[in-house]
């Protein structure tokens, strides 16, 4: 067996964004870059064989902008291969880009078809020989490098879940080389392992992923390399990553730190007795040893008894300080306060959290705590406070609570807040005329369109009333004539011959009718014409057109004037509309501020109370 070394990394997550609430946020994103860059530039200077990158090495799916990345920092590496295994977060499901994507560097991605379409043999500018083993399946992959004398045998993930055992079966098949196993997961959730038969299988060394803190499972054999940097605050201690040397079988390896800086914890032990300077005092000398540079979590654990509030985060700003946990006691329990005080003026304002509701709770639980913190009565074997201490207390906690809350009030964003919400109480609701004024404008727009299509009918109505006029004045007058001597004519030719000597009378009296007829064809024409004149004349149309156009005019006026009206309004609306949302918004961000600032103002209100 030849001699390999390797570098094992995990769980880098590129991408990720830590302590998202503190300053430092955007610092540590880069130091996982930055720490990342420089393992990979230690590869390159020790000039290692493999680089097992054992899963999760981003925190999302990469994109094909960001695996281009990646290609050039492996590109950095001269003879190392890369042997990359997808994780739970960087998985090659849903046409992940890692899936198919053509490195240019000497990067082997575990189950990656890419591999597959090489064939069996892939030599030349990559400057080694890589072959996938026939029995080599999506869900454990076997890649061969004879010039090396290495098996590697890998999984990845294609999706963010894995509950199937996969790995607990894997065998090598060929204990001549040396062979190396690289996975991530290891628990129930996500590829679950039975670490006693990888115990007893005959890998060489077996590189894991999916933990933040570097862990040895098997001695001599099984790793996890935890995190090149630490990404959350339960990853404490060092990290970094794994160094190892293969040689006849034999595997050593050593841990080699990494990390720009530590998460730490520190627990500090306080009772009734510690004074805030003390303790200050105390954590700031422990920070100096432990380092600068390090980010912490303090948690101040409470001695039986202990009920003093502590306040030394403002001290601490120095440092970079995750958490400040214990430095407020939550009291819950007054029955030994209400027993010793019963019947006093303290007494009374501890019997008024049993009965009091529940917006008005929180401020009286706030003015009892403080009695209890400004007289130091948690301190005393009694609980009992006297009237004089009772009244002396009483006017420390009206003034601090007072002070507290101006503190919080002239605070930039609390005034806009206050500012946004008197312009929103003063400005009008002027929602229902809103809508009132929309209903009278949609009504005279209806009106107005009515009228103009009055108007555009009526010279239509004029042109059809005089053809009506013209075809009754013609039609009925030629009816009666024609009737009238179809009469006369039969009635002539029913007396006989003798009554038409040469045909005379008859011309006579086709004469008298026709003159009859024509007189009353002309007095008929001249009535209906003159009533036509008179009822639908050019003149009446001029004025119905007129009367109509005044009164068009005059609906337009009407409907421009609610416009306008309803345009301010409509403005008035927004501009609330607006305020209300700025408000919303400003109180959601200011929540928690807002809240301590009415439990203060209901608190001060209940002291006032007392002392009046």
């Amino acid at each position: 067996m030849k001699k390999i070394t390797f570098i094992h990394i995990s769980d880098v997550l590129l991408g990720a964004l830590p302590d998202r609430e503190c300053v430092w946020s955007g610092e540590r994103k880069n130091e996982i870059y930055m720490t990342f860059e420089a393992v990979v530039a230690r590869a390159g200077e020790l000039d290692v064989d493999f680089l097992l990158v054992a899963g999760n090495l981003f925190d999302h799916q990469p994109s094909e902008e960001e695996l281009a990345w990646l290609d050039e920092i492996f590109g950095s590496l001269k003879h190392t291969v890369v042997i990359y295994a997808a994780g739970f977060q960087d998985n090659l499901g849903s046409d992940a880009p890692l899936l198919d994507y053509g490195f240019k560097s000497r990067v082997c991605v575990i189950g990656s078809p890419e591999i597959r379409q090489i064939g069996d043999k892939q030599t030349g500018d990559m400057g080694y020989t890589a072959v996938r083993d026939e029995q080599a399946t999506m869900a454990l992959d076997h890649i061969h490098f004879p010039d090396k004398d290495v098996d590697i045998y890998g999984v990845s993930y294609f999706d963010r879940k894995m509950d199937a055992r996969v790995v607990d079966d894997a065998e090598p098949q060929d204990e001549a080389v040396c062979n190396v196993l690289i996975a991530c997961g290891g628990d129930r959730r996500r590829m679950p392992v039975d670490w006693n038969r990888l115990r007893a299988s005959g890998f060489n060394y077996i590189a894991f992923g999916g933990r933040q803190k570097y862990q040895m499972k098997i001695p001599g054999k099984a790793y996890y390399s935890g995190s090149p940097e630490a990404v959350s605050r339960e990853s404490t201690g060092a990290h970094g990553y794994i160094y190892g040397e293969m040689s006849d079988g034999v595997v050593s390896t050593k841990f080699v730190p990494a990390a720009v800086r530590e998460y730490k914890r520190i627990d500090y032990p306080v009772d009734n007795d510690t004074r805030d300077g003390a303790l200050t005092e105390a954590i700031l000398g422990i920070l100096k040893l432990e380092g600068r540079d390090n980010i912490y979590s303090i948690c101040l654990n409470r001695m039986a008894g202990c009920e003093k509030n502590f306040d030394i985060s403002s001290m601490l700003k120095d440092y970079r300080i995750l958490t400040v946990e214990g430095e407020r006691f939550e009291r819950s329990d007054y029955s030994e306060y209400a027993r010793a005080n019963k019947n006093t003026e303290f007494g009374r304002l501890l019997d008024k959290l049993n009965v009091a509701d529940l917006e008005s709770r929180d401020g009286i639980k706030l003015a009892v705590d403080m009695m209890i913190e400004v007289s130091g009565l948690y301190a005393r074997s009694g609980r009992k406070m006297g009237r004089e201490l009772y009244h002396d207390t009483l006017r420390q906690v009206r003034q601090i609570l007072r002070m507290k809350c101006q503190t919080y009030e002239a605070d930039a964003a609390v005034r806009e807040y206050m500012s946004l919400q008197n312009d929103y109480e003063v400005s009008s609701d002027v929602l229902g005329e809103l809508n009132s004024v929309w209903a009278q404008e949609r009504k005279s727009e209806l009106e107005i369109t009515t009228l103009r299509r009055h108007l555009e009918e009526l010279p239509k109505e004029y042109r059809r009333s005089w053809i009506r006029t013209g075809v009754r004045t013609a039609l009925v007058p030629l009816m009666v004539l024609g009737i009238l001597s179809i009469v006369i004519m039969y009635a002539l030719v029913a007396r006989g011959d003798n009554i038409l000597p040469d045909g005379r009378l008859v011309y006579a009296m086709l004469f008298a009718v026709g003159a009859a007829g024509l007189a009353y064809y002309i007095g008929y024409a001249l009535s209906k014409y003159w009533g036509l004149r008179k009822k639908s004349g050019r003149k009446r149309l001029t004025a119905e057109l007129e009367e109509s156009r005044a009164e068009l005019d005059k609906l337009c006026a009407q409907r421009d004037e609610i416009h306008s009206r309803r345009t301010g309004l409509q403005s008035l609306d927004g501009r609330r509309r607006d305020i209300y949302e700025k408000l919303t918004h400003r109180e959601k961000l200011l929540d928690e501020k807002l809240q301590e600032i009415r439990v203060m103002r209901c608190a001060i209100d209940e002291l006032d109370g007392l002392s009046s």
